[in-house]
């Protein structure tokens, strides 16, 4: 279906607008959504540091090394 040069301007700035008002629409959204989310996050009771898990390693020795004599060495 083809428009007319006239009309044809006109059905594009109407799809553009329609895209405009869907964006504006969708920030407006989320805006919302993130003041929400940080009056929540403001209302909640301040909390104590939290502590961070701690690890203890320990160092273990190796035994000492067993030194055989050259010969067993090359019966093995």
């Amino acid at each position: 279906m083809m428009f007319e040069a006239g009309i044809a301007i006109y059905v594009a700035m109407a799809v553009a607008l329609a895209v405009w008002i869907g964006i504006f629409f969708y920030l407006w959204r989320i805006d919302a959504q993130a003041r929400e989310l940080r009056h929540r996050l403001d209302r909640q009771p301040e909390r104590e540091e939290v502590r961070q898990p701690t690890a203890t390693l320990r160092v273990q020795q190796r035994p000492a090394a067993v030194e055989r004599p050259a010969e067993e060495l090359h019966e093995a």
